[in-house]
């Protein structure tokens, strides 16, 4: 596959990602009523199992996408991201939103593998053209 494709393919993915309208809402929509948690279990129980989980799984997730390279990698970010979601839509316990917070911290974990793919497949003068391609790609997502 030539450079081309591979940007193309890597900016429609890191896209495709960060796109998370209801992201800013999260909170509001534990705290209604149709999840009925406190803020207080929010903040104190839900949210930090998320951060934590996202520093452990960085450090194994590092070392995978070495071992496996990056395309199983890629594959585990987009199935982590569909369990979050769906577990989000359809959890309705303490226990279910922590392994959301989990699998979200496994899902954002998983950008070391985005943003190294592309270094592996392209050849350095391709580089530039590719990193600003790719980066802008995500951040116009968010």
């Amino acid at each position: 596959m030539d450079w081309v494709r591979i940007s193309q393919i890597l900016c429609m993915f890191g896209f495709l990602k960060e796109f998370r309208p209801g992201e800013p809402f999260i909170t509001d929509y534990l705290t209604s009523e149709w999840k009925n948690f406190t803020s207080e279990q929010v903040t104190e129980d839900i949210y930090p199992v998320g951060t934590y989980s996202y520093c452990a799984t960085l450090v194994v997730i590092f070392l995978l996408t070495d071992f496996l390279r990056y395309k199983p990698i890629i594959i585990l970010c987009g199935l982590s991201g569909i369990i979050a979601f769906c577990t989000l839509t359809f959890g309705k316990s303490l226990g279910a939103m922590q392994f959301l917070e989990f699998m979200y911290g496994f899902y954002l974990s998983t950008d070391v593998a985005y943003y190294t793919y592309i270094y592996a497949k392209v050849d350095k003068k391709h580089y530039e053209k590719v990193s600003s391609y790719t980066r802008s790609a995500f951040l116009f997502g968010r």
